[in-house]
C-alpha cells in the first residue's frame, strides 16, 4: 500500500499504578500514551501501512515525550500543531478478579480540546492519503474539536478519500452543550464505513 491513512483525535497520557494496585494506594504510576485514533495509527504502522496522526500537543517536555513515543512506531506527525497548556490525562486502575477496571479522566482544558477549525490545512494533510479515520470521541471533547472534526471530514469527502469512523460513544464526554445525536449524524453521513 503506497497511500497513507490519516487519523485525527486526542492522545492522552495514561497513568496506571503498577500491577493491579488501587489508585488510592499507589505511590507510583506507569506512563503510557494512548487514544483511539493514535492506537489505530500505531497498529497500521506496525503492519507497514504509512500513517499520519493529526492531533494537538502542548509545547513542552510532555508533548515532546508523547511525540517521541509515536515516532518510535513509525507514525507520521507532520501535521501536529503545538500549543495549549497540557496533555489530557486518564488514570487507569486495572481490574482484578471480581473488581472491574476503573478510569478517571482529567482532560478538561487539554491542548486538543482547544484545537480550532482553520488550524490545519486539510488539503496538505490529506495529500497522498486515501483513507481518513476518526472516532466519536473527537467531537465529544469540545465544540471547537467537533468543528475541526467536521472540517476534516468535509475536506476528506471533497478530496475523495475513503472515510471511516468508530462511534466509540462516551456519554460523560459530551459536556459542551450539544448531544451526540445533534452533532454526529452530519459527520457519519459523510463516512463510507461506520
Amino acid at each position: 500500500m503506497d497511500k497513507k491513512v490519516v487519523t485525527f483525535g486526542e492522545i492522552m497520557l495514561r497513568l496506571q499504578p503498577p500491577g493491579f494496585q488501587r489508585i488510592r494506594l499507589a505511590r507510583s504510576f506507569e506512563i503510557i500514551y494512548g487514544g483511539a485514533e493514535a492506537n489505530v495509527a500505531v497498529s497500521l504502522a506496525n503492519y507497514g501501512v504509512p500513517t499520519e496522526y493529526v492531533t494537538r500537543l502542548p509545547q513542552n517536555e510532555v508533548g515532546d515525550a508523547c511525540a517521541t513515543y509515536l515516532l518510535q512506531y513509525g507514525v507520521g506527525l507532520n501535521f501536529v500543531p503545538r500549543g495549549g497548556d497540557r496533555l489530557g490525562i486518564f488514570y487507569l486502575e486495572q481490574g482484578a478478579v471480581q473488581r472491574g477496571s476503573k478510569v478517571i479522566y482529567d482532560r478538561s482544558g487539554s491542548s486538543f480540546s482547544t484545537i480550532q477549525p482553520g488550524m490545519l490545512d486539510w488539503d496538505a494533510v490529506f495529500a497522498g492519503a486515501d483513507w481518513f479515520h476518526w472516532t466519536g470521541i473527537t467531537p465529544a471533547v469540545s465544540a471547537s474539536a467537533a468543528a475541526a472534526c467536521l472540517e476534516a471530514v468535509q475536506a476528506a469527502r471533497r478530496l475523495g478519500l475513503s472515510i471511516s469512523t468508530d462511534f466509540n460513544y462516551r456519554k460523560n464526554l459530551w459536556k459542551w452543550g450539544k448531544k451526540a445525536s445533534e452533532v454526529l449524524p452530519e459527520m457519519v453521513g459523510l463516512c463510507d464505513l461506520a
